[in-house]
């Protein structure tokens, strides 16, 4: 008690309060309105809305909404989105980094020019990539045409090819990320285990296996979780890059759960929709805390 009494405990008031109000109580709220029946006629006197169990879930996974995909679709697409991203851009990121480690005459410029893609916000890269990806007359489709690989005519903002159009703006955006990380990696290598391998006449290949791979483990392992946490739920480059409502292979989670809120106004399944997202974001959060509490020497 005495050791308690001595930690300023109390400093941590001010973070806990604006935890419980900012964290806990939206995800409370949003787990009872998933229970309730809430739409346009029972929005005004939500809390007394009429009691629906699971019946928001159910309706969920097995009834087309109105964008005509099920929530089954749209967790495929996330994890698909998330995923085929990070395993894209992770190797695209470490070479990039590997390229910029050595000093050479102007790797300033070099490193500042690698993170031109990530400063740019992303909404102005969704509008960027809505302006390229025109059909026709955008840059894509007039480069893929000359070079004869399509017609000219892909139609990459709507059908099945607008999935590709945001998977290759994201991946363009976002692989700064993992250089990112991995240069702060490759810096934080002591030289000393350079120097001893190339003392014991070690390759390069010997090298990048047995010193940097190793080295550089904990740090992809974390970059690569981050990321894909975030392109999982990205909203606003599908928001931005498609007309409203966006075609089936831009349905993302976060995209199903606005446009059942607030253009279908069925806030009870939006809410089953964010309920779910969040069940399923908790899993890479836990692997995320428990590798850094071991980390730290915790059980």
């Amino acid at each position: 008690m005495h050791r308690l009494r001595e930690r300023p405990i109390w400093m941590l008031t001010p973070a806990t309060l604006a935890i419980f109000v900012i964290v806990l109580v939206p995800v409370v709220l949003t787990i009872w309105l998933s229970l309730l029946n809430v739409n346009v006629s029972t929005l005004r006197e939500w809390l007394g809305a009429p009691f629906y169990g699971v019946q928001n879930f159910v309706n969920a996974f097995t009834q087309p909404s109105t964008l005509g995909v099920t929530l089954w679709w749209s967790i495929f697409i996330s994890f698909a989105f998330s995923l085929l991203t990070t395993v894209i851009i992770t190797p695209i990121g470490m070479l990039a980094a590997f390229s910029v480690h050595r000093r050479f005459r102007g790797r300033g410029l070099v490193r500042a020019v690698y993170l031109i893609p990530y400063t740019i916000p992303t909404f102005v890269t969704a509008l960027t990539a809505r302006v390229v990806f025109l059909n026709g007359s955008g840059l894509v489709d007039k480069v893929l045409g000359a070079l004869g690989i399509t017609n000219g005519q892909t139609y990459w903002l709507i059908g099945p090819h607008a999935y590709w159009a945001m998977q290759l703006t994201e991946v363009w955006a976002t692989w700064p990320f993992i250089y990112l990380m991995t240069l702060a990696g490759l810096q934080a290598i002591p030289k000393e285990h350079y120097e001893a391998s190339a003392l014991d006449g070690a390759t390069k290949a010997q090298r990048i296996r047995h010193i940097i791979v190793p080295e550089l483990s904990g740090v992809l392992k974390l970059a690569m979780l981050l990321s894909t946490i975030f392109h999982f739920g990205n909203f606003t480059l599908a928001f931005v890059m498609f007309s409203s409502p966006p075609p089936p292979g831009a349905e993302l989670l976060p995209i199903a759960a606005y446009y059942n809120a607030f253009n279908f106004f069925d806030f009870g399944a939006a809410a089953a929709i964010a309920v779910v997202t969040m069940v399923i974001l908790l899993v890479p959060a836990y692997i995320y805390m428990r590798s850094t509490r071991l980390a730290g020497g915790l059980k």
